[in-house]
């Protein structure tokens, strides 16, 4: 199904380890078909076709170096977080890593990374000893480092797999329009359709939250806060965005998935087939 589903790009010379989105989407035979020719005919082809038409192809690879070579670009315009960051994660590999990255011709533009982790203690213990964000905490995670969350949910789950999303990037070329939305669409697909996992986390500054954890990263849940060192010694304040796995499929795995004029946020068509514009809302609550 997948090899027809739209015309690929020419390869490009980004190095090894990379490969075209549609030549990595390869998701296990456990998925339904149902879900596969939803994936497949309705969703995938128009929102590859949108970022085609802004130039960009999709690129996906297991390597965490790629995001290095992103943030070196950047300008400044770009964090990594330990999770993601290559140096405190050496062994990371295709069992656990998954890094999409947008291009125009040669030029890497935009990425958004995810990693799968085993949550031996509750989600809020492995955040706050730093065994979330380091493979080794013992050499990694030092007394500059701190994280605290008062999540109650991040305290409830416990002993399953969960994936880490961020490192989030658009180049300021191709910020605006729905590109944000499409990319993040084609990863939270690979995710569901590759990886088995209980809770998808994500953490998103207060700025960010009212549009972009519902609407643009399709979140179950949004809870305050956590609190996380960066390059310096102050703790910066985000919010703890979290997707259960069922909520995802059933959120993620149907045709409104590819329509990008419709957030992620709102139900199906068959339930809320259109909505009234907001000024006549406005005025209907009066």
């Amino acid at each position: 199904m997948f090899e027809t589903l739209t015309q690929r790009p020419a390869a490009r010379n980004f190095g090894a380890g990379l490969s075209l989105y549609l030549d990595a989407f390869d998701p296990p035979e456990t998925l339904s078909q149902a879900a596969l020719t939803t994936v497949g005919i309705d969703v995938i082809p128009p929102l590859l076709a949108a970022l085609a038409d802004r130039g960009l192809s999709v690129h996906v690879t297991h390597d965490l170096s790629y995001l290095e070579t992103i943030r070196d670009n950047s300008g400044g315009g770009m964090q990594i977080v330990k999770v993601n960051d290559p140096r405190f994660h050496p062994r990371a590999g295709r069992n656990d890593t998954n890094v999409m990255l947008l291009a125009r011709g040669d030029e890497l533009l935009g990425c958004i990374a995810s990693r799968l982790l085993w949550c031996e203690q509750s989600l809020a213990e492995e955040l706050e000893s730093g065994r979330f964000w380091v493979s080794n905490p013992a050499s990694m995670w030092t007394e500059e480092d701190r994280c605290v969350t008062n999540s109650l949910t991040a305290r409830s789950i416990t002993s399953c797999p969960v994936v880490y999303c961020g490192s989030i990037y658009l180049d300021p070329s191709i910020r605006g329009g729905n590109t944000l939305a499409a990319m993040c669409r084609l990863h939270c697909l690979w995710l569901v359709c590759h990886w088995r996992w209980s809770w998808l986390v994500g953490f998103i500054e207060t700025g960010l939250l009212h549009h972009h954890a519902f609407d643009i990263y399709g979140a179950d849940l949004v809870e305050q806060g956590l609190w996380l060192t960066r390059d310096d010694a102050e703790l910066h304040h985000y919010h703890v965005v979290l997707t259960r796995r069922l909520a995802a499929m059933n959120a993620w795995i149907r045709p409104e998935m590819g329509d990008l004029s419709r957030p992620l946020g709102r139900p199906p068509r068959s339930i809320l087939p259109r909505e009234a514009p907001e000024l006549l809302r406005r005025s209907a609550a009066r």
